[in-house]
C-alpha cells in the first residue's frame, strides 16, 4: 500500500504526473475503470467488488464521494510505479486523486478486496479536503482508518495479536497531532514494517471509535471541513492525542500481566 503526495516522493510524483495516460482505455462494463493494456484481468476482477466498497468507505466515513472516482490498473508493476509515484512493491496508491491498482494483486486475489477498499479510503477524504488539507493529516490515522475500514487491508500479514504484543514491547508508533506535509511520518519512522504500522494504527483508530461513537462522529465530519486534527480531536474528545492513546495502552487486551510481561503503561514510563 502506499499513499503518495509529498516528502521524498515529490520526484516520483512529479515524474507520474508527466506520465500520459492516452493508451488506457475502458475495458469493463464500468466506465470508472480504465485499463492499461494487458491489465484487462485485473480490471475485471475489480467490478463487482467496487460498489460494496465505495459504500462500506461511505458509510464509515459519514460521507460520499464528492468528484467521479478514477481507477487506472496496470499491465506491469513498473508501469504502475510510474505512473502512480508509488514504491513497485506496492499494491495500490492513490494519488493525483486517482486510484491506481498494480498487477501485483493478480499473484494474491485475497487481498484484492481489501486493497481496494482501503485506498477508497484515502481517495475520498482527499477528494473531500483536497490534498494539502489531507496532507496535513497524520499518516496514522489516515491509514489506520483505510485499514479499519477495510477490515484490514494493508495489513493482512500482521495480526491484532502480534500488534498487541508489539505494543506491549514498546514496539510501536507514537502517534502525533499533526503532520509536517514535506516528512511526513510512515512505518520506517518507528522501524515497523508497513503492515505493523497499518495493523497498530487501526487498533488506535478502532479504539478512539468504540471509546466515543459520538466524538469519533464529530471528529471525522470536522476533519473533512478541514479543521485542524488536533483542534478537531481537542474538541470533541476534550482530550488530546496522547491522552487518548495512553488509554489506549492501558486498556485490558494489552496488558498481560498474567504472562509476567509488564504492562503497556508499566513500559510508558520507561
Amino acid at each position: 500500500m502506499a499513499l503518495v503526495l509529498s516528502g521524498c516522493t515529490v520526484a516520483r510524483v512529479a515524474n507520474a504526473w508527466a506520465q500520459s495516460k492516452s493508451e488506457f482505455v475502458q475495458c469493463t462494463s464500468d466506465p470508472r475503470i480504465m485499463c492499461e493494456p494487458g491489465s484487462e484481468t485485473l480490471a475485471r476482477s475489480i467490478v463487482h467488488l467496487l460498489p460494496p466498497a465505495i459504500v462500506s468507505v461511505e458509510k464509515a466515513q459519514f460521507c460520499s464521494f464528492t468528484q467521479p472516482i478514477e481507477i487506472y490498473t496496470y499491465a506491469s508493476r513498473e508501469s504502475f510505479s510510474a505512473h502512480s509515484g508509488a514504491p513497485v512493491d506496492a499494491t495500490g496508491a492513490v494519488s493525483l486523486s486517482r486510484l491506481n491498482l498494480s498487477p501485483k494483486l493478480l499473484s494474491m486475489p485475497e487481498r484484492t478486496e481489501g486493497t481496494l477498499t482501503h485506498e477508497l479510503s484515502h481517495l475520498n477524504l482527499q477528494l473531500r479536503m483536497g490534498s494539502l488539507a489531507w496532507a496535513r493529516l497524520p499518516s496514522w490515522f489516515h491509514e489506520g482508518l483505510a485499514t479499519l475500514v477495510s477490515n484490514g487491508g494493508g495489513a493482512e500479514t500482521v495480526s491484532t495479536d502480534a500488534a498487541a504484543d508489539a505494543l506491549n514491547h514498546a514496539r510501536r508508533f507514537e502517534p502525533e497531532g499533526s503532520a509536517w506535509i514535506i516528512f511526513p511520518k510512515s512505518a520506517a519512522s518507528y522501524d515497523l514494517t508497513p503492515h505493523m504500522y497499518y495493523r497498530q494504527a487501526s487498533m488506535f483508530v478502532g479504539f478512539m471509535q468504540k471509546s466515543d461513537p459520538d466524538a469519533f462522529t464529530k471528529m471525522l465530519m470536522a476533519i473533512q471541513e478541514k479543521v485542524s486534527f488536533s483542534h478537531a480531536i481537542q474538541s470533541t474528545y476534550r482530550e488530546d492525542v496522547s491522552s487518548i492513546w495512553l488509554r489506549f495502552l492501558s486498556q485490558g487486551n494489552l496488558i498481560t500481566r498474567s504472562s509476567g510481561l509488564p504492562s503497556a503503561a508499566t513500559e510508558l514510563k520507561r
